[in-house]
């Protein structure tokens, strides 16, 4: 899918979903979402240079993922995906910026994009330039960063609030392996923040330094300072909150154990208080001289019987009082 956004006034104008026709040397940023073969041959003749393959975006060296060859620089972001859903995931954007053109190529759609979409066609965006639309962008992406951090930290403090119910206020008791779930998928949304800033740090400072020369617009530059502060910010406040949910996970397991001990013990103290009649009945049980069962022709059959309707009540009672 093609995306092209035209100059108009202060901000762009957003044509979704258009066919290469519409995407011609007028467009400032192009926005590629799984692109085919053809759109992407278009899109290197408009701008006059290459698009990275899939593969080539996916590189994990910083020299493949941040890298300038004829004045066209080729920055590689990774930006969560879903980060709000069961399924957080994270997805790799690459910028190829040009003198006169913005491309960004994605095989998913992070919550990046929209924002980005909506800053840049509002009026007064102040968009005026590929590498102000670049800027535009990245702001968003920080942005994002900043509000998926937040919700993971409310959903942590859930999380903290149902491991330590107070049992006390007649609550049920909490359901841990539930709690284990959510404490591993805020984990997962953790580390894809983590390696999202990253990224960005490492993008930041290279734009920095391509950045300072006379041809680009000093205020644009100066943009590029609160935003490597920003996403330090935020790398320090995503740390704070993976060791909140590394002791989350910590006090949960141990909750757990101390509820496995527990029922445990009572199995301890139940086959204690058995024993000594199972002792006396090993003992004298078959050892009388007038047993009417003897001579019953069911009374191997109900002995039998009885045994198993024992075994099965002791089972639910225990599951009833939800020990096992």
């Amino acid at each position: 899918m093609l995306n092209a956004f035209h100059s108009l006034g202060d901000r762009l104008e957003y044509l979704p979903d258009c066919q290469t026709d519409d995407c011609d040397a007028a467009a400032l940023w192009i926005d590629l979402m799984t692109p085919t073969r053809a759109e992407e041959l278009h899109v290197e003749q408009v701008i006059g240079a290459e698009l990275p393959t899939r593969a080539e975006m996916e590189e994990i060296e910083p020299s493949s993922r941040l890298s300038a060859a004829n004045d066209v620089l080729y920055l590689t972001a990774a930006l969560p995906c879903r980060a709000g859903g069961n399924d957080p995931a994270i997805t790799v954007v690459t910028f190829v910026l040009t003198e006169a053109h913005l491309v960004t190529v994605r095989y998913d759609e992070p919550g990046t994009i929209p924002l980005a979409i909506k800053n840049v066609t509002t009026p007064g965006a102040n968009v005026t330039s590929s590498h102000g639309a670049l800027l535009t962008i990245l702001e968003a992406a920080i942005d994002r960063l900043a509000d998926v951090i937040e919700q993971s930290g409310a959903r942590i403090e859930t999380i903290s609030r149902m491991v330590f119910e107070d049992e006390s206020r007649g609550s049920q008791s909490p359901t841990y392996k539930n709690s284990l779930r959510r404490i591993g998928r805020e984990g997962v949304r953790l580390g894809h923040f983590q390696e999202s800033l990253i990224s960005l740090s490492r993008l930041l400072l290279f734009l920095t330094a391509k950045m300072d020369g006379p041809r680009y617009d000093k205020d644009d530059v100066a943009r590029l300072k609160p935003m490597k502060s920003d996403v330090q910010a935020l790398a320090d406040h995503c740390r704070g909150q993976e060791e909140r949910i590394t002791f989350l996970l910590d006090a949960t397991l141990g909750l757990i154990s101390i509820q496995q001990n527990d029922t445990i013990k009572i199995f301890s103290v139940l086959a204690v208080i058995f024993m000594p009649p199972t002792l006396v009945a090993s003992f004298y049980g078959m050892n009388f001289h007038y047993m009417p069962e003897l001579a019953w022709d069911y009374g191997y059959a109900w002995g039998i019987a009885v045994m198993i309707l024992s075994a099965l009540g002791t089972y639910g009672f225990f599951r009833w009082k939800k020990w096992l």
